[in-house]
């Protein structure tokens, strides 16, 4: 090392501790440094001394720093004067490649403690694999200040360490003179026992010169030293107490402010004028700043004069300035040539008119002389200066010229005036005084204003950030499937949150959400996946980026999938959701005035925790702080030693609740709590507002103290605080899934069994269609809707092959953008649909490639909103919103709407809450709901009781694959909280199920129990807050749950193909046969029938022998999976011994033409060879219900399906029975059902026909109340076995009871009179006695009797049969007949099913027409 080297690096000795000398560099004077002992009496000697070799006498060698403490320690120097020095990046200790020379150090240190974590990182520094070659040393880039805590720490700001040799010895005994003396008398000793041991010359000369370059260097830093301290102490005390000349500010400023104070001027004219626009008075017509310039003589600091001895982060200088720009005396001529005045012009105008010209208002020729005092507060964040504290030490001197009329010309100075300008001067002091002059001070916060209102670390707001789940993970295990959890992050910071680990599985749910603190939204959040292993070290599966730049234009982003990436492939994807809640800022206020503070009891609270005082009786305590929100640790802080350490840490908090919220801080040393302060967060706001810093610490030895501020930082979430509370649906997606073409072939030696499993928002199964057996371009044309949540869904529609006995495997998927057929409407206004889409989309294989297309149809059906309707106190009270806020909130109540309606509304008698106002288009009335045919029923699972664990909940509706399915809950009494939105189509019919299953690792998840029942029964008996339902496996009660359902309308038009009531069980009575050809040569014939669905066979009758009118009297039922679709055929045939049978006539029956529930009657003409000859007596009867298409029955399907199908079966046929063996009066009836269709099939029905449309939607468009009410009759009870038994009867002596009959109305009667209309009226009979005629209704066709009767002494037990005759009255001659039909009252009238009550329009034999009626059974007493 030469000289130049080493006088740079040794630092100046009184702001250089020795301990300090490993961190400095060449400059590291420059910065500020620790005090050392001695420094506070060597700033109190005076004297000079001369080349450092003489100490003056009034100097004490012992009050001055010692030489050790003055100098570096050799093993201590800093890095750059040891090459060989390496550093182990995880640490700072710098390692030397002596061994002996760092034991001789240790040696040589007797205070000097090594712990076993130093021992270890000393052991590692020393073995070769562990260092990095060229690493700098981390010390190098964390400043001198974290190195210093990072080694020993302060005591209090700067700790006072001393040499051990000084606690018993004066540096007068040790220092460097006599280092030297001792060098001196050494090395002659030293040249003579060289010489002595035979040592020769070139040996003393080495020695003679090492002994002279020792003492050449020790003296020429002594004299340096020496020198340097003498110097700073003279400048030290010239700056306290003589005042510092800044003639090199002043000449620079001179020159700077010819080229700045245009630019100045011009900023200034702009901010003003634009404020003096917006705040002109409205009696003035503008007021504009026209002119504005502060001259070119710049400036001026006359002298400062600084305080050295403040806080060491704090600079104090009192400055005096002065701005003289009419002072020419100090000015060249060449200055003066050039010189322009301050001047300010504010033109104001009154008016637009010629009169209203602008009258300038002239200031001029300012000049201000002051002496102030500036306190800059330093600190450790940018901007590095924290605060800036100035007074004017005397009051200042401002001089101006005013001309306010007049201007340059003829404008008077008004300090002319007398008077006025002492005044004016009175007044600014008495304004500025109590503002800024002393002892009162003006407070600048320039890290407030240069980061914006906060410090560039602390945050800004929050990001709610919601992990829904996570699809098509690549698998990491050989056998099974990863075990999956996603760790967070922001950038390349440390990991914020990690999920719950999802097990074996490749799809997780996670449903979890994490607060994120943000200072800005220039950052990513990474979401990187790991599969848990408890051997090895977790392996990572690909990580997914979330930009959060993207929320400044879209605040909320809900259903955001992010593709995880690993080696630049993607490897699945991330649904998310991200919503973006800024710190609210305080509410600007009209009138002017101060903010007001926006109120919220969530948002961010920041932390400062200064330091401690007296927390321990030894300085060498090493502490730590922890903040615990609400018991929860939310911060810790970093260590400190001493006994009042500074940790300057600063912390924000995430708070939902701010009055709830508890927070404590613990100070802990060795593992042990030595002081904790616990205080509520108001009342630590309400400390800081008040300028309470300290507090006393309770649990410690009495007397310690923290200082500690909070500042709360509102945030506005409202609702999103939950963001797992469940967005109601707006419509459904109808999703048409056609056809496939050219799939994928995974089987060997045949085609694949395809089918579609179409996947919504959570990940989960929304729907599923039937499998295609054997073909690689099938047809499946099936409709599925969606309920829709979120317009940024995402649909995937993924084609399987079909295994029995291993997984399905994937034959490619097609994602659907939900937004491709949704519209948002701007300001939340709702949502409408875009064009349907229609196409044939690629399928994409799992490496990226596509094989195959899928045919699909996509379109949008928004739902009616539900308006909300006022509580019964509401209603009493008669408060209700008024129309248009509640149309604006989309809330409204039934109420009147002004006190006059209220009056009137009394006086008719009219309930107050009938009273309505307007609705919002696309809104109805919540209890209108129902009346709607289709719609999504949103069904709350909010828990159960049931005596197992570890169990789900699967949800269907008329499916046979669930549409909705839970988490798995390990309590007894799981609480799910968990929401289904399923799509109803037709309600009357619809069929709510609920399987409760339990989870198994071995077998088959066990079905526990169910819960079923008709959806409209649950939704017209099920409170609004909800109700508890049995859990029921067969006829065991297994527990309960409880349920809560709501109902949203959808208006939609369903494909006659896709109704409910499309298909069902038909059950085929075949009565007989007339007429029929004669094949065989007797002139007779062995006739049987055949019947084919779709030209497949289902059933063939017995052989009647040699008989041209046989009767069977035989009885099947045959599913039909479409009405729409589905080809209902039949042929007789003649049955021959020896030779095949010949055919004797064909027929066939447009099953779209049945009644629905009630018998149809036909007599089908038979075609053949001959045309038409024979006809065959065929009764139909069709019951709606679901029937399971698919293959592979899954819970649901399997379990329950295959036994409602059955009971169908036997229910259809014992309804057969019923109706044979109801006597003549109904066999009668049922014969009256299709008395139109005699003529042939393209005439079935033209009474049966009318009474189905007669409902209101044609033949798909809904049943009766009395024919829905079979129809549920027959699919919820069970069903007698025997064909013979009634099928609605009570088993027993039955249930007696009253029948009240309603004869309502009638339209399309025959006219017989001449006028072209007939005077109908109504016999009623019960059992063959008359109960009821009704009056006549002169000359109508559709007359309205409105007319009942109460028949009691009823039995179920027994057949009831009621007949209507309709007749047309005449004064002379007798009444002729306009229609008749019979009903069987336990057809219409379901008691065992509750179902009492039909509404039903029946229709009319003979002449045509039809009938309204209702029929109310009504149980009485035995």
């Amino acid at each position: 090392m030469n000289d130049a080297q080493q006088e740079n690096g040794q630092a100046p000795p009184q702001q250089q501790d020795p301990s300090l000398a490993n961190i400095g560099g060449p400059n590291q004077d420059q910065g500020p440094s620790p005090v050392i002992p001695g420094k506070e009496r060597l700033d109190e000697a005076v004297g000079k001394a001369v080349a450092g070799t003489v100490i003056p006498s009034d100097i004490r060698p012992g009050d001055m720093p010692s030489t050790t403490q003055l100098d570096a320690d050799k093993k201590n120097a800093p890095v750059e004067t040891q090459p060989q020095s390496r550093v182990q990046p995880e640490t700072t200790e710098v390692s030397k490649t002596g061994e002996d020379n760092e034991d001789e150090d240790q040696k040589d240190d007797p205070d000097a403690e090594d712990t076993d974590e130093q021992t270890q990182k000393r052991k590692d520094l020393k073995d070769p694999k562990k260092r990095t070659v060229g690493a700098y040393p981390e010390i190098t880039r964390i400043g001198w200040l974290e190195a210093y805590k990072r080694t020993d720490g302060p005591q209090n700001e700067f700790r006072d360490k001393s040499i051990w040799m000084e606690e018993f010895a004066s540096s007068a005994l040790f220092g460097a003179f006599w280092h030297n003396a001792a060098a001196i008398s050494i090395i002659p000793v030293v040249c003579f026992v060289v010489f002595k041991l035979g040592g020769g010359f070139v040996s003393l000369i080495l020695i003679i010169a090492f002994g002279a370059t020792y003492y050449k260097n020790s003296i020429r830093r002594f004299r340096r030293n020496a020198r340097d301290d003498i110097t700073r102490e003279l400048i030290r005390n010239a700056l306290e107490n003589d005042s510092e000349s800044t003639e090199w500010i002043n000449n620079f400023m001179s020159k700077f402010w010819l080229i700045y104070e245009p630019v100045l001027s011009s900023t200034i004219v702009g901010v003003v004028d634009g404020i003096l626009v917006d705040q002109t008075p409205a009696f003035l017509d503008s007021i504009r700043l026209t002119s504005f310039t502060l001259g070119t003589k710049a400036p001026r600091v006359e002298n400062i004069k600084s305080f050295p001895k403040s806080d060491p982060d704090v600079v104090l200088m009192d400055w005096r300035v002065s701005f003289t720009p009419t002072d020419i005396e100090d000015m060249t001529p060449r200055q003066l040539r050039t010189q322009v005045n301050p001047k300010i012009v504010l033109t104001i105008r009154l008016g637009n008119s010629l009169i209203g010209a602008g009258m300038p208002i002239l200031v001029e020729d300012m000049s201000f002389k002051g002496y102030m005092r500036f306190k800059l507060k330093l600190t450790s964040n940018f901007p590095h200066i924290q605060t800036v504290d100035f007074c004017f030490l005397e009051p200042p001197i401002i001089d101006y010229v005013l001309k306010p009329v007049g201007g340059d010309t003829f404008g008077m100075d008004i300090a002319h005036i007398p008077g006025l300008q002492s005044f004016i001067r009175d007044q600014t002091h008495a304004i500025l005084g109590p503002m800024m002059y002393a002892p009162n001070v003006y407070t600048l916060d320039l890290e407030q204003m240069m980061t914006g209102g906060a410090s560039l670390t602390a945050a800004a707001g929050v990001v709610q950030f919601t992990i829904y789940n996570a699809k098509d993970i690549k698998n990491s295990e050989f056998v099974g499937q990863s075990d999956p959890y996603i760790k967070l992050r922001l950038g390349n910071r440390p990991e914020i949150a990690s999920t719950q680990v999802q097990k074996n599985t490749l799809n997780p749910v996670f449903n979890e959400t994490n607060i994120i603190l943000i200072n800005n939204l220039n950052e990513m959040v990474c979401m990187e996946v790991f599969d848990r292993d408890s051997v090895r070290k977790d392996t990572s599966l690909g990580q997914a980026n979330f930009d959060l730049k993207t929320l400044e234009e879209d605040p909320i982003q809900d259903d955001v999938w992010c593709n995880i990436l690993l080696n630049g492939k993607e490897r699945g994807s991330i649904r998310v959701r991200a919503a973006y809640f800024p710190v609210a800022k305080p509410q600007p206020v009209e009138e002017g005035g101060e903010p007001v503070p926006v109120e919220s009891n969530s948002g961010i609270l920041a932390i400062n925790l200064a330091q401690a005082k007296d927390i321990a009786r030894s300085g060498k305590l090493k502490s730590l702080c922890q903040v615990s929100l609400n018991g929860q640790i939310v911060h810790t802080t970093g260590n400190s030693i001493g006994a009042n350490p500074a940790w300057g840490a600063n912390l924000d908090v995430f708070v939902t609740d701010l009055e709830a919220a508890q927070i404590t801080v613990e100070i802990v040393s060795e593992e042990q709590v030595i002081g904790f302060y616990s205080a509520a967060a108001t009342h630590i706001l309400r400390d800081t507002e008040e300028k309470v810093d300290w507090v006393s610490l309770q649990g410690g030895q009495g007397g310690e103290k923290l200082k500690m501020t909070a500042v709360w930082k509102p945030i506005l979430m409202g609702d999103s605080l939950n963001p797992s509370v469940h967005k109601p649906a707006f419509g459904v997606a109808r999703v048409q899934l056609l056809e496939g073409r050219d799939l994928k072939n995974v089987e060997l030696g045949s085609d694949s069994d395809p089918y579609v499993l179409i996947s919504g928002d959570k990940g989960t199964s929304r729907g599923r269609t039937k499998t295609i057996e054997n073909s690689l371009n099938p047809k499946w044309n099936e409709i599925h809707y969606i309920a829709l949540t979120s317009a940024k869904q995402i649909l995937e529609f993924e084609t399987f092959d079909y295994q029995k006995r291993t997984k399905d495997r994937t034959l490619g998927k097609v994602s659907f953008k939900v937004n491709e057929v949704v519209e948002e409407l701007p300001d939340k206004a709702g949502y409408v649909a875009r064009p349907a889409v229609d196409r044939w989309a690629p399928l994409r294989q799992k490496d990226g490639s596509t094989k195959g297309e899928l045919h699909y149809k996509v379109s949008f059906h928004p739902s009616l909103r539900l308006a909300k309707e006022a509580t019964e106190a509401e209603k009493n009270k008669g408060q209700v919103q008024e129309p248009l806020e509640a149309a604006k909130k989309e809330v409204v109540e039934y109420d009147d709407q002004v006190e006059a309606e209220k009056q009137q509304a009394a006086q008719k008698e009219i309930p107050v809450e009938q009273t309505q106002i307007m609705l919002p288009p696309g809104t109805i009335h919540a209890h209108e709901a129902i009346e709607h045919d289709s719609g999504i029923l949103v069904t709350t699972l909010v828990g159960a009781n049931l005596n197992r664990s570890g169990t789900y909940c699967e949800f269907y509706i008329d499916s046979d694959f669930y549409q909705h399915k839970t988490q798995i809950q390990k309590s007894r009494n799981p609480k799910w909280n968990d929401i289904a939105d399923i799509f109803v189509k037709e309600l009357e019919y619809a069929k709510l199920t609920i399987l409760v299953k339990e989870k198994s690792s071995i077998d088959k998840d066990l079905v526990i129990g169910s819960v079923t029942g008709n959806i409209r029964t649950i939704l017209e008996t099920t409170p609004a807050e909800g109700a508890e339902f049995d859990i029921i496996d067969k006829t065991d009660k297994r527990g309960t749950m409880r349920l809560k359902f709501e109902y949203l309308p959808v208006p939609i038009e369903l494909f006659p193909k896709e109704r409910l009531d499309n298909m069902g069980q038909l059950t085929v009575h075949l009565v007989g046969a007339k007429n029929l050809m004669a094949a065989d040569r007797s002139g007779t014939s062995d006739p049987y029938f055949v019947f084919r669905v779709n030209g497949k066979e289902i059933f063939k009758s017995d052989t009647v022998k040699k008989n041209l009118n046989p009767v069977y009297d035989e009885t099947f039922v045959v599913p039909i999976t479409s009405r729409a679709d589905d080809q209902f055929s039949f042929e007789v045939l003649d049955w021959n011994q020896l030779s095949t049978s010949k055919s004797l006539g064909t027929g066939a029956i447009d099953l779209r033409n049945l009644q629905l529930v009630l018998p149809n009657e036909f007599k089908v003409p038979l075609q053949n060879k001959t045309g038409q000859q024979g006809e065959a007596q065929i009764r139909l009867k069709f019951m709606p219900e679901f029937l399971s298409t698919n293959k592979r029955k899954s819970g649901f399907g399997a379990t329950f399906l295959g036994e409602g199908v059955g009971m169908m079966g036997q229910a259809g046929m014992a309804g057969v029975g019923v109706v044979g063996e109801a006597g003549q009066g109904a066999v009668k009836g049922v014969g009256a059902v299709g008395h139109g269709a005699v003529k042939g099939v393209g005439a079935v029905g033209h009474g049966a026909m009318k009474g189905v449309g007669a409902v209101g939607k044609g033949v798909f468009g809904g049943l009766s109340a009395g024919a829905s009410a079979v129809g549920l009759g027959h699919k919820k009870k069970e069903a007698p076995t025997s064909a013979s038994a009634p099928a609605v009867a009570v088993p027993g002596n039955g249930i007696p009871g009253r029948l009240t009959i309603q004869v309502i109305e009638a339209d399309g009667l025959l006219g017989v009179d001449k006028s072209g209309l007939s005077d109908p009226y109504v016999k009623v009979r019960v059992n063959a006695e008359q109960v009821l005629k009704t009056k006549v209704k002169k000359e109508t066709l559709n007359p309205n009797w409105s007319e009942s009767v109460v028949v009691p002494g009823l039995n179920t037990a027994q057949p009831v049969v009621v007949d209507f005759s309709v007749k047309d009255h005449n004064t002379i001659g007798g009444n002729k007949d306009l229609g008749q039909c019979d009903v069987s009252l336990w057809e219409y009238v379901q008691v065992g099913q509750q179902q009492m009550r039909a509404d039903f329009w029946a229709p009319l034999d003979g002449q045509g027409g039809r009938l309204h009626l209702v029929l109310q059974f009504e149980p009485t007493e035995a």
